[in-house]
């Protein structure tokens, strides 16, 4: 029976939408968000990096929104130079005379690239 209820239970979990990840920086506590710094010809360098179940759409749409935050006048160009998903690989278990059979686990998704504001026109 306590076999049955742990199953049930099981494929519930499986089934669960995973909630987004929350928009903000990453930090000592926070995995997931976004992070970025200025480079020294200007522009900024934007990191995103979110769970392994996240749509490629859901980290275009962080990105884009952390572009238009550094630049409130608006965004000259966009390079994204990096999309991928991290993986760990667990080793195979030793087998006397037969094979073993390792794991993959994906363990986060990571957007990178470039962001050029648009120069500030003077007033007047």
């Amino acid at each position: 029976m306590a076999l049955l209820v742990s199953g049930m239970a099981l494929t519930l979990q499986a089934c669960a939408t995973p909630e987004p990840a929350a928009y903000g920086p990453i930090g000592e506590a926070v995995r997931y968000g976004y992070k970025d710094r200025a480079n020294p010809d200007g522009g900024h360098t934007v990191l995103v990096v979110l769970p392994p179940q996240s749509p490629l759409a859901e980290a275009r749409a962080y990105w884009d929104r952390r572009a238009g935050e550094l630049c409130p006048g608006g965004v000259s160009k966009r390079i994204v130079f990096r999309s991928e998903r991290n993986e760990v690989m667990s080793p195979a278990p030793y087998v006397q005379y037969g094979a073993g059979i390792g794991t993959r686990m994906t363990t986060a998704y990571e957007l990178e690239g470039y962001v050029y504001c648009k120069a500030a026109t003077p007033a007047g």
